[in-house]
């Protein structure tokens, strides 16, 4: 039977819950390859390039079967398509903590990267089905939280788990986690009842369902967040590296400070998810376009910060970036749905992810050759910064946004 609407309205709250918990616990295993790398970065003699190159493997996986997730997505529902990335990725990350070289660790993160690509599209489908537009990009935000929290999970339990039981059982556990709760959300997850003009209703043999994907728009979009993702990861993989080795912290402290990432990227995903829905009417475009300029200038920031910078000057700056070029992507998965239709999003995020993961998967690694090369981080930061205005300008002048209706 339909839900009366103050019902439906405390079910898609607690949905909301369980799903952004599924991104905490995912992307805990993602961010334990960044936050553990000043760990096993001797134990394995890695350069930073091939560190890089670790979330360059993670994100092929992505890449490889992003779009076939999002099509599962749309035709197999949620909670199986959730429950089999969990799994895989679970597996997987903990191969990995048996790696004894560089290529073992390069093909279980792959591995686990194809895991981790059910659970954008899947996910996303999810808030598409049970919120409507004028709260859409703040649930999306609210979703996309988990990230960054998974990501503040693995940055304060990883080390701990260090002195524990080494990075191999810190790695180890990260992936048991992810196992137990696919059987988890499996028990718990719900579609949405069936009402009459409800988010989660769609018809198969609807025009929306039956219409081709609006490609030229979804590629649009995925340059231009490809950009700002090339952000997010150099931020995220290198912080730590950057920190210990140009600041001066120690390795424990260095992995601490991603929390400090991970919490702006928290604030930042709702913050602008809010002030894309309330103060902007629902309007994502100009909210993306500004949330681009705030990281070009703060890219701009940690390249030309001297060596030893005080922490009043450092911690501020490090937070901002976290907010801006991790907190941007509940804005844009709300676009995503919107430019494609409720009846499409897992097919189009996975367009996109596809896309935005070859930003990632070339851009990383170059990030860190180029600090091997020259020695400097400060022209890495430079360049990312350009880097991110060119995605930008893509997005300003050939996103066509759809009209909010």
């Amino acid at each position: 039977m339909p839900f009366p609407l103050s019902e439906r309205e405390r079910s898609r709250w607690n949905i909301l819950a369980l799903i952004s918990v599924s991104h905490i616990i995912g992307a805990a295993a993602q961010y334990g390859i960044n936050t553990l790398a000043p760990f096993y970065q001797h134990d394995l003699q890695l350069s930073r390039a091939q560190i890089g190159l670790f979330f360059t493997a993670f994100y092929l996986g992505m890449a490889g079967l992003s779009y076939v997730a999002g099509w599962l997505a749309d035709r197999l529902g949620v909670r199986g398509t959730v429950l089999s990335g969990h799994l895989a990725l679970g597996l997987w990350t903990i191969a990995a903590s048996f790696a004894p070289s560089f290529a073992w660790a390069f093909g279980s993160f792959f591995l686990a990267g194809l895991g981790y690509s059910f659970l954008n599209p899947a996910s996303t489908k999810g808030v598409m089905a049970w919120f409507y537009r004028d709260e859409r990009a703040t649930a999306m935000g609210i979703k996309q939280t988990g990230v960054p929290a998974g990501g503040v999970l693995a940055a304060v339990l990883g080390p701990s788990l260090v002195l524990l039981a080494g990075w191999r059982g810190a790695l180890a556990g990260l992936g048991a986690i992810n196992l137990f709760f696919g059987f988890f959300f499996w028990a718990l997850w719900r579609e949405p009842a069936a009402e009459s003009g409800s988010p989660g209703s769609v018809d198969r043999s609807s025009p929306e369902v039956l219409a081709p994907l609006k490609v030229k728009s979804l590629i649009s979009l995925s340059f231009g967040t490809a950009l700002l993702l090339l952000g997010q990861m150099s931020l995220l993989t290198y912080i730590p590296l950057y920190l210990k080795e140009t600041m001066g912290l120690s390795a424990y402290w260095a992995s601490q400070a991603l929390a400090l990432i991970q919490m702006g990227g928290m604030v930042g995903r709702i913050g602008w998810g809010l002030v894309s829905d309330r103060l902007f009417q629902g309007k994502r475009k100009i909210v993306l376009v500004l949330i681009g300029l705030l990281s070009v200038a703060l890219s701009l920031c940690l390249g030309w910060m001297p060596p030893g910078a005080p922490l009043y000057f450092l911690l501020p700056v490090i937070f901002l970036s976290g907010l801006c070029m991790v907190g941007y992507q509940g804005v844009s998965y709300a676009l995503i749905g919107e430019i494609a239709g409720k009846a499409q999003t897992g097919a189009a995020l996975g367009i996109v992810i596809t896309v935005n993961s070859v930003g990632t998967i070339i851009g990383t690694p170059l990030f860190g050759h180029l600090v091997d090369s020259t020695g400097s981080y400060s022209i890495a930061w430079l360049l990312l910064a350009g880097a991110i205005l060119l995605g930008i300008m893509a997005l300003i002048f050939f996103l066509k946004e759809p009209k909010p209706v």
